[in-house]
């Protein structure tokens, strides 16, 4: 009788050592689980705020491109309303140097936005549909480059032989 309680109490024994085993697993796998939430999470809000950032952007620049697109309207309007080549031969002197003032203040707001577009995409370089590493940028270059590699053509260096 002793041998059946002592058989029936490994039994216990052992099935409480498995179920203690698999209650611990379960409990590292939710820990672990909830570390991936949470990185989840934040990587979410994260994706969320920078899309916040890139719509007020757009939005910005969608203003300022219909600003622009009214200011050249009027621009055109001005240029149909006119007859500047009869202007410009009977006052060149007046013509030139608007016209070269408004090309400099061109030539500078291009500059401007230049610098803003350049200034925004630092540190990323599309080529294809992927974005291209750091290295890629520095290595990617021209296969039609009029440079000689080292192992190119050797002859025209050489002295000729008698």
């Amino acid at each position: 009788m002793w041998q059946f309680f002592a058989v029936l109490a490994l039994v216990f024994g052992g099935a409480s050592y498995f179920f203690w085993e698999q209650n611990s697993q379960l409990q590292r796998n939710i820990v672990a689980q909830e570390i991936a939430i949470q990185e989840q999470k934040a990587a979410f809000e994260t994706l969320q705020r920078e899309g916040k950032k890139q719509q007020q952007a757009m939005a910005e620049l969608n203003i300022k491109s219909q600003a622009i697109q009214n200011e050249m309207s009027q621009y055109m309007d001005i240029f149909k309303r006119h007859k500047l080549p009869k202007l410009a031969a009977a006052k060149p002197g007046m013509i030139e140097k608007r016209a070269n003032d408004a090309t400099k203040a061109i030539f500078d707001t291009i500059e401007a936005d230049s610098r803003d577009i350049d200034i925004l995409d630092d540190g990323v370089q599309l080529t294809g549909t992927k974005l291209a590493s750091p290295v890629e940028k520095t290595t990617s270059g021209d296969n039609n480059s009029n440079k000689t590699s080292a192992s190119g053509d050797t002859t025209a260096n050489s002295t000729k032989g008698t």
